[in-house]
């Protein structure tokens, strides 16, 4: 194997997989990163018990071949190399990696190539293709609701539909949940959901192009998911189970409707949880009023606080508690001058945006009590 690439290639290829390649631990067989070396490309691939990722950078190659390299600070060293060419030759008499940038020579220790895991396709029973723009916005704006892994698995990963030329992402940590939906521009016909972890969507999000709506080609079988695009293929597992029937969730009658400023009403609500942040639940109560909603929070340790935000409100006065913080989740993701809140005296409040009626989210209560006084 040799080869020469340049510096700027090689540190996109590492930075692509060394993220997955530093997760493995206490197995030799997934420890390493292996490069092949072929047809003027440099692979590299790396893999775990769940996920696998294999990328693609021009190089020129002037002896194929494939190695196995064990060295976990090699791409924090390639980073610091010159600008310019990398020499990359395996040593056949030393079994190691002779790698060379300007004056810098070093060399790394190898491993079994046979041994190595491989980061192969797979044969997909279904398969859609969406504009990488509008992955990211989907799952940004519905990521911050699914569940930590210590709770049920179904919760912690995100539910993707494709239906027609619409996708919808759906996250739920069974407190509340968010509903995204986007018009894709052709139709990708019906397709049964699949639950993605959160974190394989985090990785596949970090590696998508910044310029723009790479395509990516999404396809699973059974319980395995892959993603291609540019010059990445990940292959993940799917969480297996059955999704909570989103659609029931939602309520279809409310006892009362609010219009308010989003942006006044993020900036209570940011300062309610200054003392909120150290409370148990994080709680602050929300008074509605014909024409204002006062919001309050209590801290024994620390004090109160009391501010009221205009608004335009239809229904009997309620008074309701919820996690600052549950709010402040989807106000800060929201646009348009104002957001709407749909609310019930015993259940969720709806919070549906201004102008993109696509974006829906759910919040469960703390308390819910009629008409009382702090």
């Amino acid at each position: 194997m040799k080869l020469i690439i340049h510096s700027r290639d090689l540190q996109k290829a590492f930075d692509q997989v060394s993220r997955l390649a530093t997760q493995k631990v206490g197995n030799n067989v997934y420890a390493g990163i292996l490069l092949r070396a072929e047809n003027n490309v440099l692979e590299m691939q790396a893999t775990d018990y769940q996920t696998g990722i294999r990328v693609s950078v021009p190089a020129q190659v002037e002896e194929s071949g494939e190695v196995v390299i064990m060295a976990s600070y090699l791409p924090e060293m390639v980073k610091k190399f010159p600008d310019g060419a990398v020499k990359i030759m395996k040593k056949t008499e030393n079994n190691m990696l002779s790698i060379r940038a300007g004056r810098s020579d070093n060399e790394v220790v190898i491993g079994i190539v046979s041994e190595f895991p491989r980061v192969e396709n797979f044969e997909a029973a279904q398969q859609v293709t969406l504009p990488g723009d509008q992955l990211k916005e989907m799952y940004q704006q519905t990521q911050f609701a699914v569940a930590s892994e210590s709770q049920r698995p179904i919760f912690s990963g995100l539910l993707l539909e494709v239906d027609g030329e619409r996708a919808r992402m759906v996250a739920t940590d069974t407190y509340r949940l968010v509903y995204r939906e986007v018009g894709i521009g052709h139709d990708m016909g019906s397709n049964p959901g699949i639950i993605i972890p959160e974190k394989v969507l985090s990785d596949v999000v970090r590696l998508l192009p910044t310029d723009g709506a790479e395509p990516v080609e999404i396809s699973w079988y059974r319980h395995k998911v892959a993603f291609r695009f540019s010059n990445v293929y990940f292959t993940s597992l799917l969480i297996e189970g059955k999704f909570p029937d989103y659609n029931r969730i939602f309520p279809s009658q409310f006892d009362a409707r609010a219009i308010i400023d989003r942006r006044e009403f993020t900036g209570a609500l940011e300062r309610a949880s200054l003392l909120a942040r150290d409370m148990s639940y994080k709680t602050v109560s929300l008074s509605w009023q014909p024409t204002q909603v006062d919001i309050h929070v209590t801290n024994a340790e620390a004090g109160s606080m009391e501010e009221s935000v205009a608004c335009e409100y239809e229904g009997e006065p309620l008074q309701i508690a919820f996690n600052c913080f549950y709010l402040l989740d989807i106000l800060k993701r929201s646009t348009g001058d104002t957001v709407i809140l749909h609310i019930l005296r015993n259940g969720p409040m709806r919070v549906e945006q201004e102008e993109d009626k696509w974006y829906r989210y759910l919040v469960t209560p703390m308390r819910s009590n009629s008409n009382e006084e702090n």
